[in-house]
């Protein structure tokens, strides 16, 4: 949220006050309200985006108030290039990064479009006690960063770029408020790094591939179609350009795991947990969901929430563009 006070170019007020104007920040909730665009945007000739403020809620299923070790992961190599400087954690969602990060004593502006979301990260520090005193919690908008010229020292956008019909302009608001010599630090799984085991998977995926498309053509039926923004858009390309150098990490994991359809994709899809979900309304979800879902006990048993997928955790690559 910009001032309307006569300002330099490209100058943006720096929390809490406008140093021309004077004007304060709302707080709410020990939220900074820095901007008061929607949380959801998907239809007019403007940049599109999806916030999760009434989809969020489901996005981490049973892991909502946990850590997981990739993340904490993460969060060491972050707060590591860090050092004494500011993290922003744009999209910061549930807090996955942005909380293990502060266990490790970043200072950390966290910012989301969705106060849920914001208010969910608060919830599972306290949950786990980890303090949030060197975080400062911020409803802004990743397309317009309400932060001034090379103020913060590194910046991560996880899972947020595919979210935005104008990644590049994301990109660009987090190269701006880069200081110099500043990363931009990105994690992406890394398909096909370990040998994955010889599991028997074939009934598991065939349920979900179904299942998603059916909700799909029937959703189709009501002239209803996935929100999809971005998902093949080159990052590397377009950050090369950017960036002065670009640097990798890989992280090597292996690991293990198991689960179910109804703590996994279910569990998320029944909540309308995914961003392509967004234009659904809830009544009619609820109508489709539970047809499927008696559908499938039919065809698959009562008992079909219980098939698992078992896997092996894969690498995790981290990119660092600096600036």
């Amino acid at each position: 949220m910009s001032c309307l006070c006569a300002q330099p170019a490209n100058q943006k007020m720096d929390l809490p006050k406008c140093y021309f104007c004077g004007f304060e920040v709302p707080n709410r909730n020990n939220i900074w309200i820095m901007t008061d665009m929607p949380d959801i945007v998907t239809e007019g000739d403007e940049d599109k985006y999806i916030g999760y403020e009434y989809i969020g809620g489901s996005y981490s299923g049973k892991r909502k108030y946990l850590i997981e070790e990739r993340d904490l992961l993460f969060a060491k190599e972050v707060a590591g290039l860090t050092g004494d400087g500011i993290f922003l954690d744009l999209g910061c969602g549930d807090g996955c990064l942005t909380v293990p990060c502060a266990s490790l004593g970043a200072k950390i502006i966290a910012g989301d479009i969705s106060c849920a979301m914001l208010s969910i990260l608060q919830k599972k520090a306290e949950k786990i006690n980890i303090s949030l005193e060197n975080v400062t919690l911020c409803r802004m908008n990743a397309l317009d960063i309400p932060l001034g010229d090379e103020t913060v020292n590194t910046a991560a956008a996880n899972g947020l770029l595919h979210l935005i019909s104008n990644p590049e302009k994301v990109i660009g608001e987090i190269y701006r408020v880069l200081k110099r010599g500043g990363a931009f630090i990105c994690q992406d799984d890394r398909p096909g790094t370990v040998k994955e085991a010889r599991f028997d998977n074939a009934e598991y995926n065939e349920i979900v591939n179904t299942f998603y498309k059916r909700y799909w053509d029937i959703m189709a039926e009501k002239g209803i179609k996935p929100v999809k923004y971005s998902w093949r858009f080159v990052r590397d390309a377009f950050c090369d350009r950017l960036f002065e150098k670009k640097t990798t990490k890989l992280i090597k994991r292996g690991i293990a795991y198991e689960i179910s359809l109804k703590d996994g994709f279910l569990a998320r899809f029944i909540e309308r947990g995914f961003s392509d979900q967004v234009n659904v309304p809830k009544d009619l979800h609820d109508e489709v969901i539970s047809n499927l879902l008696n559908e499938f006990e039919q065809k698959y048993g009562g008992d079909f929430y219980g098939i698992t997928y078992k896997g092996i955790e894969e690498d995790i690559l981290l990119t660092i563009y600096t600036k």
